[in-house]
């Protein structure tokens, strides 16, 4: 059973960035856009992995207040994407 639970979360996951890719562009796309403005906003750069890792990290401190089942799940879709955009190497500008 608790292996059905973590393949179920997963599997959820998986759906979510397909479904956000749609409501917001394809996460190459949309994280792309947050990591040159955030590079603006913040005179430095910040790769599209920062992205991903600060992302993830923001959805955890929002578990400070109690558990959230979308918290937990947009966390694991950037640490996914953080994963990805390691394996084909980060773009630093």
């Amino acid at each position: 059973m608790q292996d059905q639970h973590i393949t179920d979360f997963f599997e959820k996951c998986k759906q979510l960035i397909y479904m956000r890719g749609i409501d917001y562009s394809p996460p190459e796309i949309n994280i792309g856009r947050i990591s040159k403005s955030w590079s603006e906003y913040l005179q430095m750069p910040v790769s599209k992995y920062d992205v991903c890792i600060l992302m993830t990290m923001l959805k955890i401190a929002r578990l400070c207040n109690g558990h959230h089942q979308d918290s937990l799940n947009d966390a694991a879709c950037y640490l996914a994407l953080a994963s990805k955009l390691a394996e084909d190497g980060v773009d630093y500008d």
